[in-house]
């Protein structure tokens, strides 16, 4: 028997304001926010500029028998839509956590397949900050050349206007960066 691999799926296009609120404000205790939530942009580059850009969202998918990560979901989906591992793409993702061990590793391994691919990870939260497994997960990300940063205002308006069906109103801070100088400092500690 075939061990269960995740199976790509059409990302969804924005999400909810609500939803947003609810899971990206940069929190130093989460609870009740068992989801996470990846907000991706992918651009491809034409001779001299990168051109071609798709966006979406992955949410982590709970299964019965098994879960498939946020992260899990978007390298699945990837491997389907852009099959050629020599051309070049500029990747940024926007979490809600920060990835944990296996995905970090996974990660990792996506990245050797796909050498000519820059990643960028910008997190509203550190998952499990103070538990050397997943600060060593970070840690192996940084060193495969992915940049890792604590979501900024300047973010959280971008994914606001580019990821969220917004409706026209207008992006207000509202708490979203209440623990920003304990995240970036705890992050740039564990990158060290």
């Amino acid at each position: 028997m075939e061990p269960w691999r995740p199976s790509p799926r059409n990302p969804m296009d924005r999400i909810d304001p609500n939803t947003f609120r609810f899971h990206f404000p940069n929190l130093l205790y989460a609870s009740g926010r068992k989801l996470c939530y990846l907000c991706f942009q992918v651009e491809t580059e034409d001779y001299f500029s990168y051109n071609d850009s798709e966006r979406g969202v992955f949410r982590n998918k709970v299964h019965p028998w098994a879960r498939c990560h946020a992260e899990q979901c978007f390298l699945s989906w990837f491997r389907d839509q852009y099959p050629y591992r020599d051309e070049y793409y500029n990747v940024t993702w926007f979490l809600s956590w920060s990835p944990c061990p296996t995905c970090a590793e996974e990660v990792v391994e996506f990245l050797e397949e796909y050498r000519n691919l820059t990643l960028s990870i910008f997190t509203s939260r550190l998952y499990y900050f103070w538990d050397p497994n997943y600060q060593e997960g970070l840690c192996k990300l940084w060193d495969a050349g992915v940049q890792l940063d604590i979501m900024s205002c300047d973010d959280f308006e971008y994914c606001w206007d580019n990821f969220v069906y917004n409706k026209g109103m207008r992006f207000q801070r509202r708490n979203l960066l209440k623990d920003y100088d304990f995240l970036a400092a705890e992050l740039q500690e564990i990158l060290r």
